[in-house]
């Protein structure tokens, strides 16, 4: 018999995800800082993930990683990508919708 898949657990908060060096009060008085460091980070990780990919790819095509290995970096870089499409997208999307918003 299949064992069932264990429930995913909830995400707890965003906050956790700043940085440890940013304090609310630092964060409160620059009003972007959280948000930069945050969106900064993400991108970071994406570039680490689609290198990891290419560099696994490239060991790959010489014998050198696992195929299931490759397969796995490759699917999480294509994952992140369309990840960080999507969110631009929205944020544009967002962006248009309150630059079209009459004053008034």
């Amino acid at each position: 018999m299949i064992p069932p898949i264990p429930p995913i657990p909830p995400i707890t908060s965003v906050a956790s995800a700043a940085p440890a060096s940013a304090t609310p009060e630092a964060t409160a008085a620059s009003g972007t800082d959280g948000f930069a460091n945050m969106l900064g980070s993400a991108l970071d990780q994406l570039n680490t993930t689609t290198s990891n990919a290419e560099t696994l790819a490239i060991e790959g095509a010489t014998g050198q990683a696992n195929v299931a290995d490759v397969t796995v970096a490759a699917t999480e870089a294509q994952l992140a990508v369309q990840l960080a499409t999507t969110v631009r997208n929205e944020g544009v999307t967002a962006l248009n919708s309150i630059m079209s918003m009459q004053a008034g």
